[in-house]
């Protein structure tokens, strides 16, 4: 039964309808007819690359607790770390692909994506290069966006050199072993999580219902608010009274004037005595001679 089971897999995966979006040697989008009735995505949908892009983003990968974790923890043969699921480089290439895969998808259909990293295997396969890849799938319901993870950084083959001093580590065969996928910023996440893309059983650890537009509001900072200005108090002025010009006391003026002429006319007078009586003084008359 064992031995069968891969075939079982692979016959189920061969049966379901594929249609290729984007093929590349970085990876493949692609949308893929679901079999089971019961599912009904709300496709064909339009969302923003930006949209698309902000859920990849923040898609995260978590080691889970647990025994076999604290053992691959001792044994330097597990990645604690809570990462990114997808590279800035992922997320340009699969963004513009799954959102144009989910304009033109049907309600029966969900959008598939790989990605691609070349590394390095063991020094026995004599340099030799296989690929990396991280895989899943995503469909759209109401509001919500939903993500399932197959593969996470994941590559067949690799086997423990004799050299090797650490233990074997336990066969992974998806790289998700002790790993369940998270989201951040939390608050976008719904907590109706389900998985109705998945053919064997439920993966809510590999599962994410995102709610895009909550997420958006969630990733928008909010406003700077704007400085008020203070209001300075003043003191209303009296109100300035029109002075009216004064009419100018003719009737006075032209007394003093007048006085004034008077004045003068008794001071021109007694200077003209003064200077006919000096004048007498140096002039005195002759004295007439008697007659004899």
């Amino acid at each position: 039964m064992l031995g069968c089971l891969p075939l079982l897999i692979v016959g189920c995966a061969g049966s379901r309808q594929a249609v290729p979006i984007q093929e590349t040697a970085l990876g493949s989008v692609f949308l893929e007819t679901v079999s089971d009735n019961s599912f009904q995505a709300s496709h064909p949908i339009k969302l923003s690359e930006t949209t698309v892009a902000d859920v990849l983003r923040g898609i995260h990968t978590k080691e889970k607790a647990g025994f076999l974790l604290l053992l691959g923890k001792a044994a330097k043969s597990t990645n604690l770390n809570d990462i990114r699921t997808f590279s800035e480089d992922d997320i340009a290439f699969l963004a513009p692909h799954i959102t144009a895969a989910l304009a033109q998808a049907s309600s029966t259909q969900r959008v598939g994506f790989r990605i691609y990293a070349t590394s390095l295997v063991a020094p026995s396969t004599k340099g030799a290069q296989q690929r990396e890849t991280t895989a899943g799938y995503l469909f759209a319901d109401g509001l919500s966006l939903h993500v399932l993870l197959t593969q996470y950084r994941h590559y067949p083959g690799k086997k423990a050199t004799a050299s090797q001093k650490e233990p074997r580590p336990l066969p992974d065969t998806d790289g998700l072993r002790d790993r369940e996928v998270t989201f951040l910023p939390e608050g976008a996440v719904r907590s109706e999580v389900y998985d109705r893309s998945s053919w064997i059983g439920k993966s809510e650890d590999r599962s994410l219902a995102i709610d895009y537009q909550l997420l958006a509001r969630l990733l928008t900072p909010p406003p700077t608010p704007t400085p008020q200005p203070v209001p300075v108090v003043t003191t209303p002025s009296p109100p300035l009274q029109a002075v009216s010009p004064q009419t100018p006391p003719v009737v006075k003026q032209d007394t003093e004037l007048q006085a004034f002429k008077e004045e003068m006319k008794a001071l021109r007078k007694k200077v003209d005595e003064q200077e006919a009586e000096l004048q007498r003084l140096k002039n005195p008359p002759l004295k007439k001679k008697p007659t004899p």
